[in-house]
């Protein structure tokens, strides 16, 4: 439970009772693994994109939209709000590249219509 002299963030759950995890390996999908790699190499090549950037992103996409997404979604979201926010890539170049490697895999991609209050998307 949160202490009212010391508030969390809604992003900041440990010690919250959870009841039991369930423990499973999973591979991530192809697009998780690559926004990984993407953040990697930002910051390996150019020193930006850092672990504690991602983490404000991450601290500041708002409750629902947190809670909305799962682990590697929500770290895509930080990754595409940080390369906009640094003047990298607008959303709209992120997503026209998107459909572009889909289409050239004979894919789709799939926006899940995630509205969540007034977060941009």
């Amino acid at each position: 439970m949160s202490n009212p002299e010391s508030p969390r963030g809604y992003h900041d759950i440990g010690g919250d009772p959870a009841g039991p995890v369930e423990k499973r390996e999973t591979v991530p999908a192809d697009w998780a693994m690559l926004s990984e790699a993407l953040r990697n190499a930002m910051h390996r090549r150019h020193g930006n994109l850092t672990l504690d950037e991602l983490r404000r992103s991450f601290e500041t996409m708002g409750q629902e939209l947190y809670a909305a997404l799962g682990f590697y979604e929500r770290r895509a979201e930080a990754l595409a709000r940080l390369l906009e926010e640094k003047g990298v890539l607008t959303r709209a170049e992120i997503t026209a590249r998107m459909e572009a490697i889909a289409a050239a895999r004979g894919q789709k991609v799939d926006h899940a219509a995630r509205v969540i209050g007034s977060a941009p998307r």
